[in-house]
């Protein structure tokens, strides 16, 4: 027997470590540790595999602990774990997952919602593929300040999770949440929270007969009148899923929303609130659905299309023969910190601009004042070997958007001046891309470090001589 893991996201030790700390406990396996846990890509006959091994933790029955990336049809959880003998395979009837977990590193201090409203409408949308323990895992890599009283958000969000069976790990419970008991109370404690500031519109619940409304925008600035509030798409989702589970059998009517007829009407497709809105009954105050959202058959597929397939190859093999991660933030992935050599941990902020004496400052966020405001543009993932004092800045993109790539490598002299240059002084920078895609037997450009065809050849640029040699360590045949 194998434990799977099907992840959209790099494969982290520390993660994966309580992947099978949950397994241990609440599974009743047993696991050690040797002295050091690594993951390495596996290749057969010199070709990747797309599956990744981890070694160092040996559970007790399992002969390998094997990664594979994956998307979503739509939501997806951030890690499906398996017990069984062969991979498993797409859409299939037979074979579930034995827990499902979502992964989040934001805390109160960072955002109030996107721990935790963010990810709600994944732990609804997975419910129709899967019966099966839900797990959301706080993997914050800053500390968890254990005393301080959450945000009156962070306290509804959890509470609607526990109310809905979803376990939480790595984030204290007792003292601050509890599960809803009945509908009344949910709509007391969110009516009761804070109201947002002047302007914007608040999430508020009002029960009048069978029908039950609840405000809240579904649409942003940059797209009114469609459906694009990720924290307000978990939100709404969340609270009716929690209702319904309550006991709730009326109707649901989302108020003040933003939503305009004609996006409706011209959709081909739904998206995953719309799915979920199917799912739950959810009805939008003034919009006629004219059709059916249905969700889609499967829940998952095996990646082969997506420009983070190289990139994270390129990340796993450089920690596994040494370099160290600086910054990571792949296609569809997580937004890491900014790593520094002494240990400390950055926020990147999405945006920069220039100060009254004209130098480059990082902005908080778009309304700090500054000239010349523009974003931050951040490569894929940032490596760093500090045995030979070099910083690889690789931006991930697939064959047929190579010139793009090449462009935007180019536009790299913001993160460097403010976060690169200034936190590892004396290093060389490089910027370089990982290709994904198509059938090549040689790089097609030398600022190419790394190639990945689709049938699993890997080309590194012959120029890195020796980060290519210590590459090459990183295979197993």
């Amino acid at each position: 027997m194998n434990i799977f893991i099907l992840t959209e996201e790099k494969p982290k030790i520390s993660v994966i470590k309580q992947l099978i700390e949950i397994y241990k406990s609440d599974f009743g396996a047993s696991y050690t540790l040797s002295s050091k846990q690594s993951v390495i890509p596996i290749f057969k006959n010199n070709l990747f595999t797309f599956t990744y091994k981890v070694e160092g933790i040996s559970v007790k029955g399992i002969d390998s602990i094997l990664i594979k990336t994956v998307s979503g049809e739509s939501s997806f959880m951030d890690f499906l774990f398996y017990v069984q003998e062969n991979a498993p395979v797409e859409n299939s009837e037979t074979e579930t997952p034995l827990f499902a977990v979502e992964e989040t590193k934001t805390s109160d201090d960072e955002s109030r919602n996107t721990g935790v409203f963010q990810r709600c409408s994944k732990f609804v949308y997975i419910k129709p593929y899967y019966t099966i323990p839900l797990y959301m895992l706080y993997n914050d890599e800053l500390e968890l300040r254990e005393s301080k009283k959450p945000s009156d958000t962070s306290i509804f969000g959890t509470n609607m999770l526990l109310t809905c069976g979803v376990k939480i790990v790595g984030k204290p419970i007792a003292k601050w949440f509890y599960k809803f008991n009945t509908i009344d109370e949910l709509i007391d404690f969110k009516n009761s929270m804070r109201k947002p500031p002047e302007g914007n519109t608040p999430i508020t619940i009002k029960k009048d007969g069978d029908i039950i409304y609840i405000s809240g925008r579904l649409d942003k600035p940059k797209n009114e009148g469609k459906i694009a509030h990720d924290p307000n798409i978990g939100a709404l989702t969340m609270i009716s899923n929690t209702l319904r589970l309550l006991g709730w059998t009326g109707r649901i009517i989302i108020t003040m929303h933003g939503v305009e007829q004609q996006y409706i009407d011209n959709l081909n497709h739904g998206n995953k609130f719309l799915y979920i809105a199917d799912l739950l009954g959810i009805e939008l105050e003034n919009i006629t659905i004219r059709h059916r959202f249905p969700m889609a058959d499967s829940y998952w597929h095996y990646e082969m299309s997506s420009e983070k397939m190289a990139s994270i190859l390129f990340h796993v093999s450089c920690e596994y023969v040494g370099l160290k991660e600086v910054y990571q933030n792949h296609a569809g992935c997580e937004r890491g910190y900014f790593k520094t050599a002494s240990g400390s941990l950055l926020t990147v902020p999405k945006y920069c601009g220039e100060n009254s004496s004209g130098n480059t400052i990082a902005l908080e966020n778009k309304n700090t004042p500054a000239m010349n405001k523009r974003n931050l543009l951040i490569p894929d993932v940032i490596m760093r070997d500090d045995e030979r004092k070099i910083i690889y800045l690789i931006e991930g993109k697939k064959l047929s958007t190579i010139d793009a790539g090449l462009k935007e490598i180019q536009e790299y002299d913001d993160i460097e001046g403010l976060y690169v240059r200034k936190y590892f002084p004396g290093y060389t920078i490089k910027r370089y891309l990982t290709i994904f895609g198509g059938r090549h037997t040689s790089l097609v450009n030398d600022k190419i470090l790394l190639y990945l065809s689709n049938n699993g050849t890997t080309i590194i640029n012959d120029a890195e001589t020796i980060l290519k040699e210590k590459i090459k360590k990183a295979i197993i045949d």
